[in-house]
């Protein structure tokens, strides 16, 4: 085996012994595999009575003892200074201020706050909340989920670095103990090794102490985190509870709950207990995000100066004729674009604040949206773009008023009434006005959206009236929601765009990407119109209490598992899949037409290098994004192996074609000897290179016919490339004259004929030669190479012509073909009348 071993580890560096690996490792192995075969037989009937004495033998213990080297005599002086300084090291780390505290202050302050949450979060009133008052209580959970978490892990790393240092120390004393008792040690050496043991046995009790003390920290962090998990399970299942109200009758019908008028609650005490859990949900809430207002704050601050900057450079791009006003009138008003964009930083900083707070960040912000938003969107929604902020507001208040339910049904039904009323107007004064009033909207499509509200706002006031009160909230604040949520992304939109435009006006993206940037801005829109469609509906969906339920299930249909035999598949792999190959193909293209088009032609590259870059870079991301697909389809790509090595089967036997295509157009791309625009020669036809592809190339003949030829063809037959290593070429012209006149005065004449035409190039010069001595006439050639890039059959026809016309002025007859006849016999028919002609 040794013998083996080493042939084999010779043989992956030499020639020679790789020959002699050859030779003996099938024998070798073959006398190995049977002497390990007789032993197994051999040892058959040992193991058989070792199993059936110790079946009543005691068992074996279980752990099994591993002996520490020593270290050897001489390298004891410098192991032991050496292991002093590392247990120095340790000494000082664990003697540094204590972090045990730390985490122990952190986590009386989670466990403190935590005991209060729960309090709070454990009262019967909660039952009087509305449903985003829950979701605030639920964020300030998670806020301690999250804050738990982090001090968990810190503590959790603390642990692991001292239990390192606790380990280290003890194998260092194991070594050192085994060499202690090692025999023939000197006395002078025995006791440095001694005395080692002695400061390794005091760095482990001082290390014993903290690391007890971090690992009971541990224990109260996990109970503080079941804590957590507790509350958030409980107020989660709150929110549950108010889903499902939503389709039952949660209290009695108004006329009903008239009548039972005296028992109601105050109003102080919903009201008192909203108001306590946004109050200190926010003081958490900044508590534990504090490192992020003064950066909110200097951006806030920054922000204006650049404001007035951006309005002055949009007025010169206007001037300029670079932008147009009705775009730039986001920043006219550069206050109100300030104030949306700081409004926008504050609703992104409570994106998982206090709820309360960000109805407030809203309703203000309703001031630069109407500032921002065009006339004509503001006349095609009307007053309702201004009503609804005052909607919106009264909504917001009114749900301070839970804790008297009637109350809170009598103000929301006054809202919704109040609601309806204003849409009915505005559709009835839309109806009746001119056509022009609507704006750039549709009048059908304000009528179906007026209608759809309308229809939520009698729903909703029913509800009201029928009992439930979950019902008639929901669609009355998600209604108001959706609808300035549209308002404040047109507004936001239309502010970004000015941004950009400004900050990259139209000559920088033409600079940057060429001529396709007429193309990109509409694609921009598009993509920006899409993403604020799908955010609209997304945040709709969630004030309408619906987007949990949907998610939740279109997860469960996406990652229900189809068993198809041995293979198992999900309808998410197959989304996964599909998306991920459009993705690749979309994106392959993408770059292969900017590489092709934009950034590889401004380099100084050979002529055909940037195709070939760009068609490799193609099938490359196509390759990539095929394996991305197959892993998120759920295939183990490190398994593909087994696929490939099946396919590699079929490979061989019926795409032998398709695989010598494919490697031939790799040395296409690679050797380069044929490129796009070529005039080549191949399999009898004559055009030019329209596409190399990996499988095939596509030849334009000069009669407008597309030909598809194979690559292994290409390489496999003769090739004949016009314009491999430029694009001049040789025409030729043969002219005819007679033995009256000088054949150098011909030559001269054809010679100054030659270099007079356009198209001629003037190195290498034109040349004439006599190329015959035929009966009648005297024969030339006129040999001449075209310019770099132009029509070789333009060059000739003008050529041709030009002899003709130079011949004829320099009185040189071209001689006509004669032809001698003689007549033998004549019959009498035609001798007289030939005769008479005499």
């Amino acid at each position: 085996m040794g013998f083996m071993f080493l042939l084999f580890t010779l043989s992956r560096r030499s020639p020679a012994c790789r020959r002699t690996f050859r030779q003996h490792a099938r024998p070798a192995w073959l006398a190995v595999g049977t002497l390990l075969l007789w032993l197994s037989v051999a040892a058959t009937p040992v193991r058989a009575q070792a199993v059936t004495a110790g079946a009543d033998s005691p068992p074996a213990p279980a752990d099994v003892v591993v002996q520490t080297p020593a270290h050897r005599s001489a390298d004891i002086p410098a192991r032991a200074d050496a292991d002093e300084q590392d247990v120095q090291a340790i000494v000082h780390r664990a003697q540094a201020p204590d972090a045990a505290l730390r985490y122990e202050e952190a986590l009386a302050r989670h466990a403190n706050a935590i005991h209060q949450l729960a309090e709070r979060s454990g009262k019967s009133d909660l039952a009087v909340l509305s449903v985003r008052r829950l979701e605030s209580l639920q964020r300030h959970w998670l806020l301690y989920e999250r804050s738990v978490a982090q001090t968990r892990a810190e503590l959790a790393r603390t642990i692991n670095a001292q239990s390192e240092d606790v380990s280290d120390l003890a194998n260092r004393r194991a070594a050192w103990q085994a060499t202690a008792h090692a025999a023939g040690l000197p006395p002078a050496l025995r006791e440095r090794v001694e005395e080692l043991i002695a400061r390794i046995d005091d760095a482990e009790k001082l290390l014993s102490v903290p690391l007890a003390r971090l690992l009971d920290l541990g224990r109260t962090g996990g109970a503080l985190a079941t804590q957590v998990q507790q509350g958030t399970a409980a107020v989660s299942s709150m929110v549950e509870d108010q889903d499902r109200r939503l389709v039952s009758m949660d209290t009695p019908p108004l006329w009903l709950a008239l009548r039972d008028a005296a028992s109601r609650e105050p109003v102080s005490a919903g009201l008192t207990r909203s108001l306590d859990i946004e109050r200190t949900f926010a003081s958490s809430y900044d508590a534990a995000n504090v490192r992020w207002l003064p950066a909110l704050a200097a951006g806030a601050v920054l922000l204006l100066p650049a404001m007035v900057w951006l309005r002055y450079r949009a007025r010169l791009l206007v001037a300029t004729g670079q932008a147009t006003e009705p775009s730039m009138r986001a920043l006219s008003r550069p206050w109100a674009a300030w104030l949306l964009l700081v409004l926008i930083g504050a609703v992104l900083y409570d994106i998982q604040g206090p709820i309360f707070r960000q109805q407030a960040v809203m309703l203000l912000a309703w001031i630069p949206v109407l500032a921002l938003v065009q006339r004509r969107v503001l006349t095609s929604v009307g007053p309702w773009a201004y009503f609804s902020a005052v909607f919106y507001l009264l909504n917001t208040l009114a749900s301070l008023l839970l804790g008297d339910q009637l109350l809170y049904r009598g103000v929301l039904l006054a809202l919704n009434l109040l609601m309806l009323l204003t849409l009915a107007w505005r559709m009835l004064r839309a109806r009746r006005g001119a056509s022009a009033e609507a704006g750039p909207m549709s009048v059908r499509a304000l009528t179906f959206l007026g209608w759809v509200a309308c229809a939520v706002l009698l729903v909703s006031a029913g509800s009201n009236v029928l009992g439930n009160i979950s019902l008639a909230t929901m669609l009355t604040g998600a209604l108001l929601d959706s609808s300035y949520a549209a308002l404040a992304l047109y507004a936001g939109s239309t502010v970004v765009v000015a941004l950009f435009q400004v900050l990259v006006p139209r000559s920088t993206l033409a600079r940057f990407a060429g001529r396709h940037s007429g193309s990109l801005i509409p694609l921009a829109a598009r993509l920006g119109r899409t993403l604020m469609v799908l955010a609209w509906l997304i945040y709709a969906l969630q004030s309408f209490r619906v987007y949990r339920p949907l998610s939740t299930s279109l997860v469960t249909v996406l990652t229900h598992e189809f068993q198809l035999g041995l293979l198992s598949i999900s309808l998410g792999n197959l989304a996964a899949f599909s998306v991920a190959i459009w993705a690749a193909f979309w994106l392959a293209r993408t770059i292969r037409l900017v590489l092709a088009e934009d950034l590889l032609p401004a380099l100084a590259l050979p002529r055909g290098v940037g195709d070939s870059i760009s068609t490799l870079t193609y099938y490359g991301i196509v390759f990539i994004g095929l394996l991305l697909a197959l892993a998120m389809a759920g295939f183990q790509v490190g398994q593909l192996a087994i696929v490939f090595g099946a396919l590699g089967v079929g490979i061989g036997f019926g795409l032998q074609d398709v695989v010598k295509n494919f490697v031939a157009g790799l040395i296409l791309m690679f050797e380069r000897p044929i490129r796009l625009g070529d005039v080549v020669d191949v399999a009898g036809m004559s055009g030019k290179v329209r596409d190399i592809g990996m499988r095939a190339t596509i030849i334009t003949t000069f009669d407008g016919a597309e030909v598809v030829v194979p690559n292994g063809m290409l390489l496999a037959d003769k090739l004949v490339n016009w314009t491999l290593s430029g694009t001049s070429r040789r025409i030729h012209v043969g002219v005819s004259s007679g033995y009256s006149v000088s054949p150098k005065q011909t030559i001269e004449l054809l010679v100054n004929i030659a270099r007079a035409v356009d198209g001629i190039a003037l190195s290498p010069a034109p040349i004439a030669v006599l190329t015959g001595l035929t009966p009648g006439a005297l024969e030339f050639s006129v040999r001449a190479w075209t310019t770099p890039g132009s029509d070789w059959v333009a060059v000739h026809s003008a050529l041709s012509v030009a002899i003709r016309d130079g011949l004829a002025e320099a009185g040189i007859e071209v001689p006509l073909p004669q032809r001698e006849m003689h007549l033998r016999s004549v019959s009498g028919a035609v001798v007289p009348p030939a005769a008479a002609g005499r």
